[in-house]
């Protein structure tokens, strides 16, 4: 054959080759297009039943947000949009706090509005009827943070935390402070049904300066959890060289009454990033990454598995990423000046990994999943002295490491991604996972000669051209991956939002998918 023609046919191939394609893992269920403004987007999946799949739409006002509101929309098992209904917001402003959660198989919202006469920033819930999309009954107050004598930007904000099990609701919130003094906050817990069971005001011997509450966690059973990072003096990642802060975890059981502490003891190591989970035994489980270098890089991951009764340290391991596994996706040039370096004894780090989930496993193990994250800012000044900004949002590799019942760090694997876009926050970037059976899924958006020329070892950045497709990686229990193309962007007319996809069943994932003013869901059932 000629060889011009053999690369004609290389150029071509990701076309014609996806076009007879069929996924043997996952069968792909599209809904009815429909018509949107620009400026709108679906945001979350916020509830979903056997029949029925309800989601948040943000329509943005512009510059300067007038007009901008929210939609709830509900979609039927055939992924078509049938009711849709605005959300009202009191005097059309997004409030302070807001957000939708689904308990006990009913929709509510929650929502805050400091109030500046008063001085009162008061957390508020209403049902909203599956039916309908619109209110039920009048809304409820549910949670209150005093701000007197402290100014707006001090009226603090309210987050939660869902059980694993869905059957506790943790809000919590910091309270207003001055300069230097003590950290304070609340937290309330309620079950599935909004009845509060406790709450309780906190009070910590740490200057707000010196103190970071990390992550706010509640058990099935209505337990409170803080992962704190406690700075020794100035707040900066190192003194003298070695670590200037430490990990912390303080948990408040018996309705708040009984309180324990629990540091984190890891030897010298830099602890860039950590997850907790609780076990159904009360047993804590941290996990993350670690560096010799500082906060922005990771050498390896940590596990560890402390008794919740008597803070005994029952498991702990690190394993340290090795040369290939961190030279893996790097261009020829990056990989030998990596390897260069650690055969001259230098350490050799990845670069700006967040640790985005901790799953447990149902053996006692569990799966920590990572992706590299960070942004970029280039400021540059024309002739005249005008000022341009350009952000750019970098979304790359995923990272997946198994750790086994005995706190065992099993293996890494690393998934090959590169989302680099600019002035959009990441818009079409990052992933959507599901857990089926013994095996994880992540959906992304991709360039199409990562799929078909990924022998010559570099990773194409995703973009919104004719070669930008939709892949499945899927990992099985050992760590091996496959990846495979789901549909070509020009066939179904949009690319999907991973930030607004999410799993819906134990075998179910249902996608949103955007281009322009074209939208639509698409359910995947995996096989």
């Amino acid at each position: 054959m000629n060889k011009s023609f053999l690369v004609f046919l290389c150029c071509i191939a990701p076309l014609w080759l996806w076009g007879q394609s069929k996924s043997k893992s996952v069968k792909v269920e599209w809904g009815k297009e429909y018509k949107e403004s620009r400026s709108a987007t679906l945001t979350d999946i916020v509830a979903f039943d056997k029949t029925n799949i309800y989601g948040l739409k943000y329509k943005n006002g512009g510059m300067f947000g007038g007009g901008s509101q929210y939609e709830l929309e509900k979609y039927d098992a055939d992924m078509n949009r049938v009711r849709s209904n605005k959300i009202e917001l009191k005097n059309a402003n997004v409030p302070d706090s807001f957000f939708l959660l689904e308990l006990n198989n009913k929709i509510y919202l929650f929502s805050s509005y400091p109030d500046q006469g008063s001085k009162q920033n008061t957390l508020s819930v209403q049902e909203i009827s599956k039916k309908t999309l619109g209110p039920v009954g009048s809304k409820k107050d549910i949670a209150n943070i005093d701000y007197k004598g402290k100014s707006r930007r001090n009226s603090g904000k309210f987050g939660y935390d869902l059980s694993r099990d869905s059957s506790k609701l943790l809000i919590y919130y910091n309270l207003p402070f001055d300069r230097n003094e003590e950290e304070q906050f609340g937290v309330h817990v309620f079950d599935n049904q909004l009845n509060e069971l406790w709450h309780k005001e906190i009070k910590l011997p740490y200057e707000d300066e010196l103190f970071d509450i990390e992550r706010y966690k509640v058990d099935n059973e209505g337990n409170v959890y803080l992962l704190s990072l406690i700075y020794n003096s100035k707040r900066r990642s190192k003194r003298n060289g070695d670590p200037n802060y430490k990990y912390q975890i303080f948990s408040y059981a018996d309705e708040g009454t009984s309180k324990k502490e629990y540091p984190i003891e890891l030897d010298e190591q830099f602890l860039t990033d950590m997850q907790i989970e609780i076990t159904d035994n009360q047993d804590i489980i941290c996990a993350g990454f670690y560096s010799d270098q500082g906060t922005f890089s990771i050498k390896g991951s940590y596990f560890m598995r402390i008794d919740g009764e008597s803070k005994k340290v029952k498991a702990k391991s690190f394993k340290e990423f090795d040369i290939d596994f961190i030279t893996q996706n790097m261009s020829s040039r990056q990989a030998e000046k990596a390897k260069r370096r650690a055969a001259q004894g230098k350490d050799v780090e990845l670069y700006e990994y967040d640790l985005d989930d901790l799953i447990l496993r149902n053996d006692g193990g569990c799966v920590m999943v990572g992706e590299q994250y960070y942004v970029k800012t280039l400021t540059r000044t024309d002739v005249n002295g005008g000022v341009t900004v350009t952000n750019y949002y970098y979304y790359n590799d995923i990272i997946v490491i198994n750790v086994d019942p005995e706190g065992k760090i099993d293996w890494a694997s690393k998934i090959p991604k590169r989302h680099v876009s600019s002035n959009d926050g990441g818009f079409y970037s990052s992933y959507a996972k599901a857990v089926i059976r013994d095996k994880l899924y992540f959906v992304f958006n991709d360039n199409a000669k990562n799929l078909y020329n990924a022998e010559d070892g570099k990773v194409y950045n995703f973009n919104l051209g004719k070669d930008a497709l939709t892949v499945l990686v899927t990992l099985d229990r050992k760590g091996k991956q496959s990846r495979e193309a789901l549909f070509n962007a020009r066939e179904t007319e949009v690319l999907i939002r991973p930030k607004a996809c999410e799993q819906t069943a134990h075998n179910q994932m249902v996608i949103f998918g955007q281009k322009r003013k074209t939208q639509r869901l698409a359910k995947l059932t995996f096989k």
